[in-house]
């Protein structure tokens, strides 16, 4: 039954579009009629989300989605999470943020009627788009042709809290960018209309921080899932989610240059539509399986190819608007030798420019494949050695923005920043001279603390501080690059200082890591729900003193035949002591043991952009 009710929710929500969009040519609807319909096809496909995923939760094996990727003695929080770890249960999350945002919308206040109206038939169109994908190449709620009494499973890797919030929060990010591209189009098509530029500002940034956090959370998880000690793999899914993330990123400080008038109006019309194309593109890449990559279970080649063809559709449309309906005229942009609006521009380019080298390396193996009928790989000494120099000029752009005017040359406390920048290097130099000494080491540590000193001095040197949220707003882009700085300071550490140690051991043996002495304690073996796990209990202790009882071992899936790894992990202030059981061999069993120091700045300074992301939304 819920197969059916779901079905047929989104069947009429696709149909109320359909209607949307056809009388448009014809007649001129009511606006309340017109938003009342946009409202009722979005209720409809959240009916239909929430059909599938009842489905799910009472595990009804009648459909064919859920018999494939579910199973009765699953927990229940995976139950729900399964919703989306597949293909066609991803599609329909998808297709239901768009909708959500397309209700939402439609609650503005602050724009005309007549562009509102415009800009929700460009959303909805995109609606009927991915409806029809999913009706004809997609569908969830297809009936098992068999009675059966069991499923398959859900995939052992998303059986992790992971896999309820990464995949949401990751869409809404992506999906967000279909109201910036929505605006830009209707404001082209509107004779140019600059209605949309104000609201783009809150609706990018709003996608950009959502795509922020996903990505964010996405390498947490894999991080202590994987097992492999990292971060980021430069994986082809984590590149394709970090082009749409360094575009927006580009387009929300374009959008700060909308100061009373329009400069770079262009400009700004062309990220729009990029971000949003990027968006598409990444989920064609995901899901045609074109690309080997830790997502390959969602991936099906010949649905792939439906995404591209929905992908050249709206990005040809798209780009064929910008070059027939752009605006001619333009505020130029006055290059003086350094102001706000030249960095800011200069930055831009930076971030296209590590978009596209990003995108050369991500397509290349698929280029190649198809030329020669060779297959290789592209990892990450392409990227580390391409990409970081072309965003470090970037960040030091940002670091110096606050002494910028905006359109004049004068510099603003220059000698103080001069003396500050001067101070940290010889620091940072003269510790790493007794230490250990890495290029690379040293230019992001001098540039993330230089970041985060250089965003505090702007603070204290341009407000008057007090506890009002007003106040709040008005430093909130120094406390972005506060963020910014934390983080850069935690990748250039955990991947430059890290450490790696390998041990062959037994339960009781002891070994020692710096001022650490570490002791494999037991070996035991527990039947869970749905698995047979593996654990090792490790004792960390310090000072002669038991600081922490790590646990780390696998996990082993009788329905699937499954084993996966299970990281241990004790966190510190300052370095993570990252644990992994190997296999066992002459009675002894071997393990790998990494000190990540500084990781977890990472993720403080990505909560720290994230907040301000969303302090920045309420911004009028």
């Amino acid at each position: 039954m819920s197969s059916l009710v779901g079905f047929i929710s989104l069947v009429l929500a696709i149909l109320f579009n359909l209607y949307l969009v056809i009388s448009n040519f014809f007649i001129k609807n009511n606006s309340n009629v017109f938003n009342l319909i946009v409202r009722i096809s979005s209720f409809l496909t959240i009916i239909s989300f929430f059909s599938l995923m009842f489905a799910y939760v009472i595990s009804d094996f009648s459909n064919f989605n859920v018999f494939q990727n579910s199973h009765s003695e699953k927990p229940l929080i995976y139950k729900i999470s399964g919703t989306w770890g597949n293909h066609e249960g991803s599609m329909l999350l998808w297709l239901s943020i768009l909708s959500i945002y397309g209700f939402l919308f439609s609650l503005t206040k602050n724009v005309s009627l007549k562009f509102k109206q415009e800009t929700l038939l460009i959303q909805i169109s995109l609606h009927i788009l991915f409806g029809l994908f999913i009706i004809f190449t997609s569908n969830p709620f297809l009936v098992n042709s068999i009675l059966v009494s069991e499923g398959l499973g859900l995939n052992p890797i998303l059986q992790d809290p992971g896999l309820a919030i990464h995949p949401p929060i990751l869409y809404a990010g992506y999906v967000g960018y279909s109201i910036v591209f929505s605006l830009a189009i209707a404001g082209l098509l509107n004779n140019n209309s600059d209605d949309w530029l104000y609201i783009a500002k809150k609706w990018s940034l709003i996608s950009w921080t959502f795509l922020t956090a996903g990505i964010a959370l996405g390498s947490y998880w894999a991080y202590y899932e994987l097992g492999w000690g990292g971060w980021w793999f430069w994986d082809p899914v984590e590149n394709i989610s970090l082009m749409p993330w360094i575009a927006g990123l580009a387009l929300v400080h374009s959008l700060l240059m909308v100061k009373g008038e329009q400069i770079l109006k262009k400009w700004i019309i062309f990220l729009s539509i990029l971000c949003f194309s990027l968006s598409i593109f990444g989920t064609f890449l995901v899901r045609s399986g074109i690309l080997t990559s830790v997502h390959s279970f969602a991936s099906d080649a010949s649905r792939g190819l439906f995404i591209l063809l929905i992908f050249f559709i709206i990005t040809g449309f798209g780009f064929l608007v910008f070059l027939l309906k752009t605006p001619e005229k333009s505020k130029p942009v006055n290059f003086l030798f350094i102001n706000k609006v030249s960095a800011l521009v200069i930055n831009n380019i930076l971030m296209i420019i590590a978009t596209l080298t990003i995108l050369l390396g991500t397509i290349y193996p698929i280029i190649v494949e198809v030329l020669t009928n060779d297959r290789i790989s592209v990892g990450g000494p392409y990227f580390n050695s391409t990409v970081i120099p072309i965003m470090v000029p970037g960040f030091l752009l940002m670091s110096i923005a606050p002494i910028l005017s905006w359109q004049t040359n004068r510099i603003r406390n220059a000698r103080l920043y001069v003396l500050g920048f001067i101070g940290i290097s010889f620091i940072v130099l003269l510790q790493s001279y007794f230490s250990t000494f890495n290029t690379w080491g040293v230019l992001g540590l001098i540039l993330g603390i230089w970041i985060v000193v250089a965003s505090f001095i702007s603070i204290i040197l341009s407000y008057r501080i007090n506890y009002s949220f007003k106040i709040i707003q008005k430093i909130n882009p120094h406390i972005a690059h506060i963020g910014v700085g934390i983080a850069i300071i935690g990748i250039t550490c955990s991947s430059v200082f890290n450490n790696e140690y390998e041990f062959n051991i037994n339960e009781g043996d002891k070994f020692q890591i710096d001022n650490t002495n570490i002791s494999l304690e037991k070996i035991e073996i527990t039947n869970e729900i749905n698995y047979q796990a593996l654990r090792a209990k490790f004792l960390v202790q310090k000072n002669k003193k038991i600081v922490a009882s790590v646990k780390a071992g696998k996990n082993y899936y009788p329905v699937s035949k499954i084993i996966t790894t299970e990281a241990g992990i004790f966190h510190e202030w300052f370095r993570d002591i990252y644990f992994i059981l190997g296999d066992q061999k002459n009675n002894n069993w071997f393990v790998k043991v990494y000190i990540n120091p500084f990781v977890s700045f990472i993720w403080i300074g990505v909560f720290i952009m994230v907040l301000s992301g969303l302090v920045g939304v309420t911004k009028r």
